[in-house]
C-alpha cells in the first residue's frame, strides 16, 4: 500500500489529507491516480466504499488551471446525495488549495441559486445528468466545449436509472477530446457499448470485492418466513448490539410497512425513499449520521450514494433480485477499511438468489441457522412482485429432479427435507424448491450437491420403490385456436335458431295436449243425459 506523497501531489493537497488523517492509499487509488495524471481514458471497476472519490478528485484538482474561467472538469453522478457528498469531499480537499471554484447542481434545489453559482465561473462542476443537461440545452448556462476531464461516477447505476440518453447528449455537447474516466461496480452491456463508441484506448483497472479494501464484511444468509423477519431483525440487532444499521427493502410500499412495524416496537427508525423532498432527505441523513436513529430503512435507489461511516450492519430484509444490487448494498458497511456485517433474509423459494451472490463474492456467504430461536409469527408485510428473480438467470445454478412419490405416499415438504437430509446429506439451504403432487414430486437442488439425490434411488417409501430422474422443462399448454368473428357469429346464430325451434316444438306439443283435453271434455258432455226440469 503506497502513500499519497509518492504521487507528486501539491503540498496543499497533502496538508488537507493529513488533516483528515488520510495518508495511505486504497487499492483503487494507488491504481487510478498515476494513470489519471497521465490524461489517458480510464475504466475503473470497483465496489462502493473503496475510495473512488479521491481517486479521481486528486488528479482533477492537480490539473486544474486556476487562471481559467472555463469549466474544465465535469463529474456526473446518479443521485443528489452523491453530488452533495463529492462536493463536501472536494471542499475539504481544496481547503489549502487557493483558486479552485466548484459547483454542485442537482434537482430539488432552487434553480436561481444554481444559476448564481454558475455565474461565478466554477472550474469543476458536479451534478446529476438531468439537471446538467437542463443547464446546457434549456438555459444555456453551462458550456462544456472546453472541458478537459469528464468523470462518470457510479456508471452502472446511472444506466440502471435510465440516464443513458442524457449522458450521451451531454457528451455530444462536450469537448470530444477530453479525458474520460468511468467508475462503476459492474460493467453491463450498455456501458460497454458507450465505452467502445466514446472512449479512446482506455486503460482498465479493477479493485475486486475480495481485495484489500473490503475483506472485513462478514456475510450471512438465513432462511426465514416473511412473517418472522421483523422479529429476526430485532433479535440480531439486540443480540449483537448494533447501534447503526441500514435495512433494505425492494419497494417503497414494503419500506413504509416495515417502518410502521418498527415504530410500534419503539425502535428509533427513519425511512428514506424517492418521494421525499431534498430538504427532508438531507435532514434525515444528517440526523442519522449524528446518531438520532438506530435504523435507516431504504430502497436501493434512495440509498444510492450514501457515504456514512461506522455502519455496523446491513440487513437485506428483502433479498436483492440482482447480484449487482447485492454488491452495492453490502458496500454501505465496512467503508474506509472498517469492519462490517451483512445479513440476507430468504425463504425456500429464494435460494437461487444465494447462488448468484456467491458467484460475485467468491462464496463469501455463510448460512446462519435461526431455527432454534423463538421468533413467533407477527407483522406479516404485504407481498409484491419485487422479490422475484429472473428464472432464466438462475436456472443454470440448480438442477430439477422428478421422483415417483407424492401425497398418496403420505409425503409433504417437511418429510421430503428429512429424507434428503438423512439419506443424501443435504441441508435445507441446498434445496432450492420442492413441489409435492398427488403421485409424484419435483425437487430442485443446487448444482454443487445435485448428484447426491441419487442416494435415495431404490429406497422404499410405503409400498413404492423410489425412482429418480432429471426433470424436463415443463411443457407449455398448447394455445387455444382463435375463432374469427364470422365463425363466432355463425355459431351464435345456429345456437339461437336451435333454441327457437325447440321452443316452437314444445309450444306446439302443449297446444295439441290442450286441444285433446277440450275434445275429451266435449265428448263426455254429449254422452251425459240431460236433467229434466222439475215443475
Amino acid at each position: 500500500m503506497s502513500k499519497f506523497s509518492d504521487f507528486n501531489l501539491d503540498a496543499a493537497l497533502l496538508r488537507s489529507l493529513e488533516e483528515q488523517k488520510i495518508t495511505e492509499t486504497t487499492e483503487i487509488q494507488s491504481k487510478v491516480i498515476p494513470l489519471a495524471m497521465e490524461s489517458c481514458d480510464l475504466i475503473a471497476k470497483a465496489p462502493t466504499g473503496t475510495g473512488k472519490t479521491l481517486a479521481f478528485l486528486l488528479p482533477i484538482i492537480s490539473k486544474i488551471d486556476k487562471n481559467s474561467k472555463d469549466v474544465q472538469a465535469l463529474i456526473l453522478c446518479p443521485t443528489r446525495e452523491l453530488v452533495i457528498q463529492i462536493c463536501d469531499v472536494l471542499k475539504a480537499t481544496v481547503k489549502y488549495f487557493e483558486g479552485i471554484r466548484s459547483a454542485g447542481i442537482y434537482g430539488g434545489q432552487y434553480i436561481q441559486k444554481q444559476l448564481a453559482i454558475l455565474r461565478k465561473k466554477p472550474q469543476i462542476v458536479v451534478g446529476t445528468p438531468g439537471r446538467v443537461l437542463d443547464h446546457i440545452i434549456e438555459r444555456h448556462s453551462l458550456k462544456l466545449k472546453n472541458i478537459t476531464m469528464l468523470v462518470l461516477d457510479e456508471g452502472d447505476e446511472m444506466f440502471n436509472m435510465g440516464f443513458r440518453g442524457d449522458i450521451e447528449k451531454i457528451m455530444d455537447n462536450s469537448n470530444p477530446d477530453c479525458q474520460k474516466m468511468l467508475f462503476s461496480a459492474t460493467l453491463p452491456k450498455e456501458i460497454k457499448a458507450i465505452i467502445e463508441a466514446r472512449f479512446k484506448s482506455p486503460k482498465e483497472v479493477e479493485a475486486t470485492i475480495d481485495g484489500e479494501n473490503i475483506p472485513e464484511i462478514l456475510q450471512y444468509y438465513t432462511m426465514i418466513k416473511d412473517s418472522q423477519r421483523v422479529a429476526a431483525l430485532l433479535y440480531l440487532k439486540e443480540n449483537f448490539y448494533y447501534k447503526k444499521c441500514i435495512v433494505f427493502c425492494n419497494t417503497k410500499h414494503r419500506c413504509e410497512k416495515l417502518y410502521q412495524a418498527l415504530l410500534s416496537k419503539h425502535v428509533l427508525v427513519a425511512m428514506l425513499h424517492g418521494d421525499l423532498k431534498q430538504s427532508q432527505r438531507t435532514a434525515i441523513i444528517k440526523e442519522y449520521r449524528q446518531g438520532k436513529y438506530e435504523m435507516l430503512i431504504a430502497t436501493d435507489v434512495a440509498a444510492r450514494g450514501l457515504d456514512i461511516d461506522s455502519i455496523d450492519a446491513i440487513f437485506n430484509f428483502d433479498p436483492p433480485t440482482d447480484e449487482d444490487f447485492y454488491i452495492h448494498r453490502i458496500g454501505r458497511t465496512a467503508r474506509a477499511n472498517a469492519k462490517g456485517v451483512a445479513y440476507t433474509f430468504i425463504d425456500n423459494n429464494q435460494l437461487t438468489y444465494v447462488q448468484t451472490y456467491q458467484k460475485v463474492t467468491n462464496n463469501a456467504l455463510k448460512y446462519m441457522d435461526l431455527s432454534n430461536v423463538d421468533l413467533g409469527n407477527s407483522f406479516t408485510l404485504p407481498k409484491d412482485g419485487s422479490n422475484r428473480m429472473n428464472r432464466e438467470k438462475t436456472k443454470s445454478l440448480s438442477t430439477r429432479y422428478f421422483l415417483n412419490v407424492g401425497e398418496r405416499d403420505l409425503l409433504d415438504k417437511d418429510t421430503m427435507l428429512k429424507l434428503l437430509n438423512k439419506n443424501c446429506g443435504l441441508e435445507v439451504f441446498d434445496v432450492v424448491d420442492i413441489k409435492i403432487r398427488d403421485t409424484y414430486s419435483f425437487v430442485e437442488i443446487v448444482n454443487q450437491k445435485a448428484k447426491s439425490i441419487y442416494k435415495m434411488k431404490g429406497l422404499e417409501l410405503g409400498k413404492r420403490v423410489i425412482t429418480i430422474e432429471e426433470a424436463k422443462d415443463e411443457e407449455k399448454a398448447a394455445p387455444k385456436k382463435k375463432q374469427n368473428f364470422k365463425e363466432r357469429d355463425k355459431n351464435k346464430k345456429e345456437k339461437k335458431l336451435k333454441k327457437e325451434k325447440l321452443h316452437l316444438k314444445d309450444t306446439f306439443k302443449n297446444k295439441n295436449k290442450n286441444q285433446n283435453k277440450k275434445n275429451s271434455f266435449s265428448n263426455k258432455a254429449e254422452l251425459k243425459p240431460k236433467r229434466k226440469n222439475k215443475k
